[in-house]
């Protein structure tokens, strides 16, 4: 080949490269958007889920033994599992460690008042009714706080 052939090579392959490499660069970043917006969506109805079970085992507990009572425990189970799942599905790391919805659970259904019978009503200042809160409440920060780290951390460090 002659140089003036390699030229025109040259002409049509390194403009197409640079085409090709933008492409790719910018598809790539498009895809890191797409997953970070389906996995914000996805911790939205997970939070959602922990205000849920909150509220409804706070409902549960101020109230004596009756059918809505039991209604309630009876939406809290699954919902708690759903939790539970989307919190594995999502993997989120605040620090070394997943977060997961263990203390939630051991809030709402580990403290001597759930699905008991011949339970009483707890009033509002209850010591169970604080621990349900404060768990919920914990959970939530530490889903927000290890999203915004992972995704802060992710994009500084990820331009390629």
């Amino acid at each position: 080949m002659e140089h003036r052939d390699w030229l025109e090579l040259l002409r049509w392959t390194l403009p197409s490269l640079v085409v090709i490499l933008g492409w790719s660069v910018v598809s790539r970043g498009n895809d890191r958007r797409e997953t970070r917006k389906e996995k914000r969506q996805f911790l939205d109805r997970t939070l959602a889920s922990v205000e849920n079970i909150r509220k409804n085992a706070i409902e549960c507990l101020t109230q004596g033994i009756c059918d809505d009572s039991k209604k309630l425990e009876l939406a809290i189970d699954p919902e708690l599992l759903r939790m539970e799942t989307s919190l594995a599905l999502l993997k989120l790391k605040d620090g070394k460690n997943i977060v997961d919805g263990k203390n939630l659970r051991k809030a709402v259904s580990d403290n001597g008042q759930y699905r008991v019978a011949g339970r009483k009503k707890l009033d509002m200042d209850h010591r169970v009714l604080t621990e349900i809160n404060s768990a919920a409440a914990e959970l939530s920060a530490s889903l927000e706080k290890a999203y915004r780290d992972t995704y802060q951390r992710d994009s500084a460090f990820k331009f390629w």
